[in-house]
C-alpha cells in the first residue's frame, strides 16, 4: 500500500506543477476593452478656431434650425375683463401733463374722452423731442362709429389713422429747448356740443408759466366746426387788478385753474386765478366765469367758495373684478 501512495503522490504532483504549462490565456483569445467615456467636443474659444471648425462642416450638415421654445403644458387662469364707463373730469379740473411720462415713451396718449352719449372722442397726443428736450402736443376730436356698442366704440377706436386733422396746434411748429406745451381737455358739457381745453406753457425744467383756455365747438350740418381762445378772460383779469388791486399781474408768476363748465348754466366755464409769491406758493385772486355765447365775464368770488361743476366727459376703464 505504501508503494501505491507513494506512485500516486508522484503522479499527484507532477500533475500540480505542469499545470502553468497548460493554462489558457484568455487574454490573448479574448482581448477585452474597457469601455472609454464619451469624447467631448472641445469648446471654441477664439474667432479663429471658429472658423476653422466651420470650414470643416460638409454644407449638407450645416442646417439653419430656428429656435423653438418648449411648450409648458402648464395651465394658467386669465380672468375676462370687464369694462365700465368713468366720469372724467373728477377731481374737477385736475387733469394734468404727465411730462414724465412723455418724456419715456417718447410719445403718448392719455385717455380718450367720449361724449356723455358717445358719440365723440376726444384727446391729445404729446411728442417729446429728446434732443432740445421739448414737448408739444395736438388735440383731436373725431366721431365714433355708433353702428357698435358704446365699449366697442372706444376699444375698437384706431389712435393711428392716417387721415386725421388736429383742431389745435402746440409747439409742433417751433422750436424752443426745455419747453412744453401741454394741451389737454377739461371736460365736455352736457349738451356734448363744446369742448372745454387748457394749453398748459412752461419749462420742462421749472414747471408751469401759462395756462390758455379754449373752446371748441362741434359743427353740424349747417355750420362748420370752430375754436375760440379765451384770451379776453385773460385779459379782464388783469385789467381788474390792476383797476382795483393797483397791482401788475404781468410782474408776477400768474395763473389760472379752469374747473369745467357750470352744472346750473352749461355755457358758463368756471375758472380760479392764483398769483405766486417768491416761495412758490399759491395766492387765491378769485373766481370767474366765462359765458361761451355773449363772451360775458363776471367775477364770481374773491374768496374760496365751492362750485357746482358739472362731469360730462367719459373714459373706459378696465377690471378684472
Amino acid at each position: 500500500m505504501n508503494a501505491k501512495n507513494n506512485i500516486f503522490l508522484i503522479i499527484a504532483f507532477c500533475i500540480v506543477f505542469s499545470l502553468p504549462c497548460f493554462s489558457f490565456d484568455f487574454k490573448q483569445h479574448f482581448p477585452f476593452k474597457k469601455k472609454q467615456p464619451p469624447q467631448k467636443q472641445k469648446m471654441v474659444e477664439t474667432k479663429q478656431e471658429w472658423e476653422i471648425e466651420a470650414e470643416n462642416i460638409p454644407l449638407s450638415e450645416r442646417k439653419n434650425e430656428v429656435y423653438q421654445e418648449e411648450k409648458s403644458t402648464k395651465k394658467y387662469f386669465q380672468p375676462t375683463p370687464h369694462y365700465v364707463f368713468e366720469k372724467y373730469n373728477y377731481p374737477q379740473g385736475k387733469r394734468q401733463l404727465n411730462i414724465e411720462d412723455v418724456k419715456k415713451n417718447l410719445y403718448s396718449y392719455p385717455y380718450i374722452v367720449a361724449d356723455i352719449n358717445c358719440h365723440y372722442a376726444a384727446y391729445p397726443r404729446y411728442y417729446y423731442s429728446p434732443d432740445i428736450n421739448q414737448i408739444s402736443s395736438n388735440f383731436y376730436v373725431e366721431k365714433l362709429d355708433t353702428s357698435k356698442t358704446k365699449t366697442r366704440r372706444i376699444l375698437e377706436y384706431d389712435h393711428n389713422q392716417l387721415e386725421r386733422k388736429a383742431i389745435i396746434q402746440a409747439g409742433t411748429k417751433e422750436i424752443y429747448p426745455n419747453l412744453f406745451r401741454g394741451l389737454t381737455l377739461v371736460d365736455w358739457s352736457q349738451d356734448s356740443k363744446k369742448l372745454l381745453i387748457k394749453e398748459q406753457v412752461g419749462s420742462t425744467l421749472n414747471g408751469i408759466y401759462k395756462t390758455y383756455l379754449y373752446v371748441h365747438f362741434l359743427g353740424n350740418e349747417s355750420k362748420e366746426s370752430y375754436t375760440i381762445k379765451l384770451l379776453d378772460l385773460d385779459e379782464a383779469i388783469k385789467n381788474y387788478y390792476l383797476d382795483w388791486e393797483k397791482l401788475q399781474l404781468a410782474k408776477y408768476r400768474y395763473d389760472i385753474e379752469p374747473l369745467g363748465f357750470s352744472a346750473e348754466n352749461d355755457n358758463l366755464v368756471i375758472v380760479l386765478s392764483y398769483v405766486y409769491d417768491k416761495n412758490n406758493r399759491k395766492i387765491f385772486l378769485g373766481a370767474w366765469s366765462y359765458n361761451c355765447l355773449n363772451h360775458e365775464i363776471i367775477l364770481l368770488s374773491k374768496t374760496k367758495t365751492s362750485f357746482e361743476i358739472s362731469a360730462n366727459g367719459l373714459i373706459l376703464k378696465r377690471s378684472y373684478n
